[in-house]
């Protein structure tokens, strides 16, 4: 059932929409919800929804940085299909690993989790819609397959974060 991951966002997106949670802690356990529920069905109707409140939280938090790099291939220069989803995905499983893991630094292994989070927002989609196929993505799902994921992002990272910080 589509809707099942995100009836608990409905309640606590309700509840942030007005105002979000003033506790930081209740707000990381929000964002750790809101960031799996949307790796588990990132084409749900209430997704765009919680992205919109995810990024605003990214936005206004002094607590977490999130460097974006260039290294998810034909994302976002091509803008292949769910791109935009894609990235931002990224992004939210790159914080979210730096709230289950406190005071982590190391750029590849942040990098890399949000990859993985991202990986598994794709693998959603494609299981609803096979034609959103992206076959960079899919090399790097068969990387993850094999164990090798990290390894493989490695070299890309390091080319692809050159320079920020």
């Amino acid at each position: 059932m589509r809707i099942a991951p995100f009836l608990l966002l409905l309640a606590a997106g309700a509840a942030w929409a007005q105002q979000p949670p003033a506790d930081p802690d209740e707000a990381k356990r929000v964002v750790l919800r809101y960031t799996r529920a949307l790796e588990v069905d990132p084409l749900a109707e209430t997704a765009p929804r919680a992205r919109r409140m995810l990024i605003e939280w990214l936005e206004g938090t002094q607590d977490y940085t999130v460097v974006v790099c260039d290294i998810l291939g034909p994302i976002p220069a091509e803008k292949p299909p769910h791109s935009a989803e894609l990235l931002v995905q990224q992004m939210f499983g790159n914080v979210a690993y730096q709230i289950e893991h406190p005071g982590e630094k190391n750029r590849d292994r942040l990098q890399v989790a949000g990859v993985e989070s991202m990986l598994k927002s794709y693998s959603a989609i494609l299981a609803e819609d096979d034609k959103a196929r992206i076959p960079y993505l899919d090399g790097l799902l068969a990387e993850k397959k094999q164990g090798r994921l990290a390894q493989h992002m490695a070299p890309i990272i390091a080319k692809g974060c050159a320079g920020k910080k």
